[in-house]
């Protein structure tokens, strides 16, 4: 860390850019050479080495390799794991909304298939919010930023839509004269009285934005080009479930007991992949470096 003393003869700017880069560097190096030594002995190392009066630069890169060091060593204090109960309760109970739809208001399966469409689409928008915000202090994450986050609109935006003129297409008959037709689409969750049940799951995607992903820190250890392809095995799984499922029920005569049970398997996947998502984030938390 001698080298450290001569950080002030950089840009700031350049400094605050790599800082993050070189304490993560710094921070397996140090780890790798004194394996026996803790976090907390290896900081201290590095503070006498600066001396009494330290220059900022190189004690912000410090504070970074410190922080580091934190979770790379083995034996550091380990991340809380993520309990993703409150969220998973709030998802349950935001489905509920459609199984009352289901029972109580009449709904048809265009109703149900076009519910959960929308659905997809708000899993879409969240993500590129996810994305943004992902590893705001790692530099080269930025740079991934201007790449992946378009890709994914424009790939994840077709996706979305080709989804949706099959289920207007076939489930509500009718017929499309293009792939894009935002204005009939949201006439249509109008007129079918949706947008009450649209807001219900929002409101339950974006507390589990703001929970998990903001409030618990998930951000810290995300990756824009991993988050990228991430909503797509839900979403592909619930569109066969759910497109598989609708013709079903509709060659049944859409029964109450099939529509219901349609909506029941759709929350099960649902909440089996939330789960699973921030476990894997808890885990990613832990490790990351």
């Amino acid at each position: 860390m001698q080298n450290t003393k001569k950080l002030s003869d950089a840009p700031p700017w350049l400094l605050r850019l790599l800082t993050p880069l070189l304490a993560r560097h710094v921070a397996r190096q140090m780890a790798k050479e004194d394996p026996g030594a803790s976090a907390a002995a290896l900081g201290k190392r590095m503070r006498a080495d600066l001396g009494a009066r330290p220059d900022p630069a190189a004690l912000r890169l410090v504070e970074a390799v410190e922080r580091q060091l934190a979770v790379q060593l083995p034996g550091a204090r380990a991340v809380p794991a993520v309990a993703p109960g409150v969220s998973a309760i709030v998802l349950l109970a935001a489905n509920l909304f459609p199984l009352y739809g289901v029972a109580a208001l009449g709904w048809s399966v265009f109703d149900v298939l076009l519910l959960f469409w929308v659905e997809n689409v708000i899993v879409g928008l969240l993500n590129v919010a996810r994305m943004v915000f992902a590893s705001p202090d790692d530099p080269l994450q930025w740079g991934a930023k201007l790449l992946f986050v378009p890709f994914f609109c424009v790939h994840y935006g077709m996706f979305t839509a080709v989804h949706g003129a099959f289920v207007f297409g076939m489930f509500g008959q009718r017929k499309t004269t293009r792939l894009f037709e935002p204005e009939a689409w949201l006439d249509t969750i109008g007129a079918q009285g949706l947008w009450l049940a649209v807001g219900v799951l929002a409101a339950s995607h974006l507390f589990s934005f703001f929970w998990n992903y903001i409030g618990r820190g998930e951000y810290r250890a995300a990756s824009a080009p991993a988050l990228m392809g991430k909503p797509y095995g839900r979403v592909v799984v619930l569109h066969l479930t759910i497109i598989f499922g609708g013709m079903g029920v509709q060659a049944l005569g859409s029964p109450l007991w099939a529509l219901v049970l349609l909506v029941v398997l759709k929350t099960g996947i649902d909440l089996a992949a939330h789960l699973r998502e921030h476990r894997g984030a808890a885990a990613r938390r832990k490790t990351s470096a």
